[in-house]
């Protein structure tokens, strides 16, 4: 096996960069606020030093308007193919979107826009989240019409939660059987990560927030879980399951809510008032956005599960509304089962990120428990074709002809490990490799994992 450290620059060259948002780089979007300069941007998860990429070719629907209230509210990245889903502010009288987006490095070569409704001052979709179908649950406020103008507030118009086919184009209305006693309006959302579960939200006032809980996709009579000494911006779910909830005002202006109890805990922060949130899972720290009041205002800022903040991103100019990552590593393909079920960890207790210089980084998979077959673990630089027809039974998710390392592994304890110490040569960064375990599981029956990518940072 040839070391990290003696891979050659032509391999490095081969391997490029990811077409859209960078392997383990943050995606972050912004409306129309007290400054310019609205859109959706790339920012790297650690170099503060290394400047934002911005993201070219956006409608003007995304873009600053002297004359309106528009931006970009809400973004989510579709790991099934990198696509970006955004959500508009939008002015008055003007149609309120998802645009889902299609990148070729930093260039939109392909959006088509999804309309929720029309706005009424400053329509928008503040939050979304994608199903484990594919489908997306999202809100829309501020609206005198449409599809989810299904409640009519005291002060925010019309508001409502749908879910939307991309695929077909159809939305879809959840019901709330009690959505008339929503006070204040609907400003974040995410769902469970079974789908069952819509979490929603409300801004109610600088002193007062709470959270609702709905049953997906049928909808039925929302059950309040939780109350905030101010108004809700955003919702994650964390690793460990609980919901992650920023407050527009505070200090305290992050809360953990657990799904089963409803016990809401405090998390202490410096930042002041934050508006997004969302869960670097690799890792399991946070990235969150301060608000216009925040310290400092507007910027993005990397939260350790200990507490440690660290500013990344403080441009300062329109107010920072969602964040999403693209893990790094992360699985890509179908894993062959066979008696067992081979998958990646890829959760905190994973090597990282791959980072130059993580002497402690590694790839794992977790199957089969302590009876558990060895293992060759393939690594390369190349994806397999989709067209590569099973071998030995099996799909190939690592092109052959790429392989540079395939070491044979004896699981402990159910868990084939390969540790991948990363030097600190510059000349690494930006390496894209890709890794698959194969395992004999009787003299006759081979199963796989999935593929897994990951690109040195």
């Amino acid at each position: 096996m040839r070391p990290i450290s003696l891979l050659s620059a032509a391999l490095l060259l081969s391997a490029g960069l990811s077409a859209q948002v960078p392997d383990g780089w943050y995606v972050w979007c912004s409306f129309q606020g007290v400054a310019g300069q609205c859109g959706v941007f790339f920012s790297h998860p650690r170099d503060p030093l290394q400047a934002f990429l911005t993201v070219t070719g956006l409608s003007a629907d995304l873009a600053y308007d002297p004359a309106g209230k528009q931006g970009a509210a809400t973004v989510i990245r579709r790991p099934s193919d990198g696509a970006l889903l955004v959500g508009e502010r939008a002015p008055q009288g003007s149609s309120v979107d998802l645009h889902v987006l299609t990148l070729r490095g930093t260039e939109v070569v392909r959006a088509a826009l999804f309309s929720v409704g029309t706005s009424a001052g400053a329509g928008e979709i503040p939050q979304c989240a994608l199903l484990p179908d594919g489908r997306v649950l999202l809100a829309a406020t501020d609206l005198t019409a449409g599809p989810l103008a299904q409640f009519l507030t005291q002060a925010y118009n019309y508001e409502g939660v749908g879910i939307l086919d991309t695929k077909s184009g159809l939305l879809s209305v959840v019901p709330i059987a009690n959505l008339n006693q929503f006070p204040g309006v609907i400003n974040s959302l995410t769902a469970s990560p079974d789908g069952k579960t819509a979490y929603i939200g409300n801004y109610i006032s600088t002193t007062s927030g709470d959270l609702w809980a709905v049953p997906l996709p049928q909808g039925g009579t929302a059950v309040r879980i939780a109350q905030f000494p101010a108004g809700s911006s955003n919702v994650a779910v964390d690793v460990d399951g609980s919901i992650l909830v920023t407050t527009l005002n505070g200090p305290p202006n992050l809360f953990r809510v657990d799904p089963v109890s409803f016990q809401v805990t405090t998390v202490t922060t410096s930042t002041g008032p934050l508006n997004a949130i969302t869960v670097e899972t690799v890792t399991g720290e946070y990235v969150i956005a301060t608000a216009n009041a925040g310290v400092p205002p507007r910027s993005l800022i990397r939260m350790t599960r200990s507490g440690q903040e660290s500013t990344l991103a403080s441009p300062n100019r329109a107010t920072i509304s969602g964040i999403a990552v693209n893990p790094n590593p992360e699985a890509y393909g179908a894993g062959t089962p066979g008696q067992n079920t081979y998958s990646w960890v890829l959760g905190p207790d994973g090597g990282g990120l791959p980072l130059l210089g993580n002497q402690g980084f590694k790839i794992a998979v977790d199957g089969g428990g302590t009876g558990a077959p060895p293992a060759l673990m393939i690594l390369g630089t190349a994806r397999a074709g989709s067209s590569m027809p099973p071998v030995l039974g099996i799909q190939l998710h690592v092109d052959p002809a790429s392989i540079v390392a395939a070491p044979i592994l004896s699981p402990l304890n159910g868990r084939v490990t390969l540790p991948l110490p990363i030097p600190s040569d510059p000349s690494l960064t930006g390496l894209a490799l890709y890794a698959q375990t194969v395992h004999l599981e009787s003299s006759t029956t081979y199963a796989a994992s999935p593929g897994l990518e990951f690109t040195i940072l």
